[in-house]
């Protein structure tokens, strides 16, 4: 059976909310799906997974709790352990959550007809009224999802305690695995996130995250993704962000030896003065099997005041690929836009490839923008610099990936979170 095949069976089958409004939203994406099928995916690597039969997840909760508390960063964090799609709220400490904001699962919402999400749920995907559903992934996401969290921060909350979301895949079979986040960030709130991707599976895996971001007026909300060593893993990212005025949102995300991954991030500034920062780190090790990782960033900007940067660097050995692509879009008449995008990629190998394609698009005159890409391989100049100082070849190339890519360790502002980048890096550049 393909893909195609079985997810239209599983949404056959599928147990339908209780929520009306919801049902007709998922009712509207498989439509979109219907219709769309996957015709985004043809021209990429992606397309080695039609041929894949992925179930969905059972709960499965049979991993060792020792095992599971060493995955966080801090016993101090709120943890929150997902595990193949389905919240573990055993191991997740959800009191000390819950004495700072509003949170629940989205399955309870989703089938408890829990009127506040209502309010935001795909909200960021609606355009003059009506329903848009941009690719596939996202309409099959809305569909079939498993579980994910609602969190709604209220006003004047300064949340010093980052929350972790920690997505763990242990599937005794090969999954598709559906996990949608709703965050909410209230007037004049603070807000850390930690969301983490950790494999315990020899099982082919697909997972696809759909993530919806609303950031109030004076709001500010920074999100941490951490991507890592999945060579048996699909990964789909979808982030789609609504900023409103004064607010400040930024997104890091750190990709590393992952076997093809897409990440999406949608923003639409909705109020004037706000601020948006997305910047990327990937880095792959060499491998037998080809690697890919597509960038794309999509920016609106609706109103006057606006800065926007982009910061994405890529290091790519033997057998990896890279694409970035990022558009700004400007409303007319707008004035005192500020915005910049920067892709910068080391090449180790001569199999290695990337396609950078930054562009904004504005009919105003009042603004600064600027885009720029850097493709090369490593300054013969700086491995001499290194070499006539007594440091081996070897040790000289690391050092040199190291400074490159610190540009943008050193923006990470949680201090145990730089560190286990910058370790990560050390113990894994050959």
């Amino acid at each position: 059976m393909t893909l195609k095949e079985k997810i239209l069976f599983l949404l056959k089958n599928k147990e339908k909310s209780p929520n009306k409004y919801l049902e007709s939203l998922i009712t509207k994406s498989i439509v979109c799906f219907k219709k769309i099928g996957f015709t985004e995916l043809k021209k990429t690597c992606f397309k080695s997974v039609l041929n894949y039969d992925f179930d969905l997840p059972n709960r499965n909760n049979d991993i060792e709790y020792s095992i599971l508390k060493k995955l966080s960063f801090n016993n101090k964090f709120i943890s929150l352990y997902f595990i193949n799609g389905f919240l573990n709220s055993k191991l997740s400490n959800l009191c000390k959550l819950k004495k700072y904001i509003k949170f629940d699962s989205l399955n309870n919402c989703l089938f408890n007809n829990n009127k506040q999400i209502t309010k935001y749920f795909c909200n960021t995907l609606f355009y003059k009224e009506n329903l848009f559903v941009p690719n596939s992934f996202i309409a099959i996401n809305i569909s079939l999802t498993t579980d994910g969290i609602f969190i709604k921060i209220p006003k004047n909350t300064n949340l010093k305690i980052p929350i972790e979301i920690i997505n763990i895949y242990s599937p005794k079979k090969s999954s598709l695995i559906n996990f949608k986040n709703i965050i909410v960030v209230g007037k004049n709130s603070k807000l850390k996130i930690i969301e983490r991707h950790i494999s315990k599976s020899q099982n082919a895996i697909f997972s696809n995250v759909f993530t919806e971001i609303f950031s109030k007026d004076q709001s500010k909300i920074e999100l941490f993704k951490l991507e890592n060593d999945f060579r048996k893993t699909y990964l789909i990212d979808n982030t789609f962000i609504k900023q409103s005025s004064k607010s400040v949102c930024k997104v890091f995300t750190f990709s590393s030896n992952i076997r093809n991954l897409i990440q999406n991030i949608n923003c639409v500034q909705v109020g004037t003065d706000t601020q948006s920062f997305f910047n990327g780190l990937s880095f792959f090790k060499k491998s037998n099997k080809i690697s890919k990782i597509y960038n794309n960033i999509f920016l609106k900007s609706l109103f006057s005041n606006s800065v926007s940067l982009q910061n994405y660097k890529g290091i790519f050995s033997k057998n990896s690929y890279g694409i970035f692509k990022s558009k700004l879009k400007i409303k007319d008449n707008l004035y005192n836009i500020k915005s910049k995008q920067i892709n910068s990629n080391l090449l180790l190998s001569n199999s290695s490839k990337v396609l950078s394609r930054p562009e904004f698009q504005t009919a105003s005159s009042q603004v600064k923008c600027s885009h720029g890409t850097k493709i090369g391989k490593l300054e013969k100049t700086t491995l001499f610099f290194f070499r006539s100082r007594g440091i081996e070849k070897n040790k000289s190339i690391k050092l040199a990936i190291l400074i490159f890519a610190n540009e943008l360790i050193k923006l990470v502002n949680l201090k145990i979170l730089k560190n286990n980048i910058r370790d990560y890096f050390k113990n894994n550049i050959r």
